[in-house]
């Protein structure tokens, strides 16, 4: 028979915030999160508000079925590219990715409207309510349609500094504002798409209404 770590059932899960807004956002109910963890609902929303933090040995049903979306994509790798050199530089950023968005710009090719990928904003959690951002830009090189539509794409990098969750949405906020003259209406929606997905990850943003449904 396989024994028990004793340290690893002691072991305090600090992502039990996000673990538990996983499964919330995932239809869970509080008392189902209680019955499976084999705990009491006031527990599981001091959980879910952060005022507390589960055991690895507690959190393991749902460490079971939601873990892997914590753990995945644990790092990108980017590369910055000298305008005049054309050297590379690598830069590996750890931490989960939270949002991957390219951002497109529409052009009049052959009479029609086709989008051509412009840009990209990538979100890295870095734990500690740390965040960094990836600006991803089209090298200048590539110009002819075929090669704006590759998967291949030559991106230009742009690594930021951490940022707390705050400075983070006004580092967002700042970045849709502006390319919006570039972009038109393909940044409107990028603030609402970064909440979102800051949302899903069980992250609390404020300025964000909530109406929580009853159970």
């Amino acid at each position: 028979m396989e024994s028990k770590n004793p340290k690893k059932s002691k072991r305090k899960f600090k992502q039990t915030k996000q673990l538990v807004k996983l499964a919330l956002n995932n239809g869970w109910t509080q008392p189902e999160i209680a019955e499976a963890c084999r705990t009491q609902q006031s527990v599981v929303s001091a959980w879910a508000n952060g005022k507390k933090q589960g055991t690895e040995q507690q959190l393991k049903p749902l460490l079971d079925i939601f873990g892997h979306k914590l753990r995945r994509n644990s790092f990108g790798v980017y590369w910055s590219i000298d305008s005049g050199s054309q050297e590379k530089t690598y830069h590996k950023v750890e931490g989960n990715i939270i949002l991957n968005q390219e951002l497109y710009q529409r052009k009049l090719v052959d009479r029609r409207i086709k989008k051509f990928p412009m840009y990209k904003l990538v979100i890295h959690y870095q734990g500690g309510d740390e965040f960094r951002l990836v600006y991803q830009s089209r090298h200048t090189s590539v110009n002819t349609y075929a090669e704006l539509m590759t998967e291949d794409i030559i991106w230009d990098s742009k690594i930021t500094e951490r940022y707390k969750l705050p400075e983070l949405i006004i580092a967002i906020d700042k970045y849709a504002k502006r390319l919006k003259d570039e972009l038109k209406t393909e940044t409107t929606a990028l603030p609402l798409i970064a909440r979102q997905a800051l949302l899903n990850y069980g992250f609390d943003i404020e300025g964000v209404v909530e109406y929580p449904a009853v159970w």
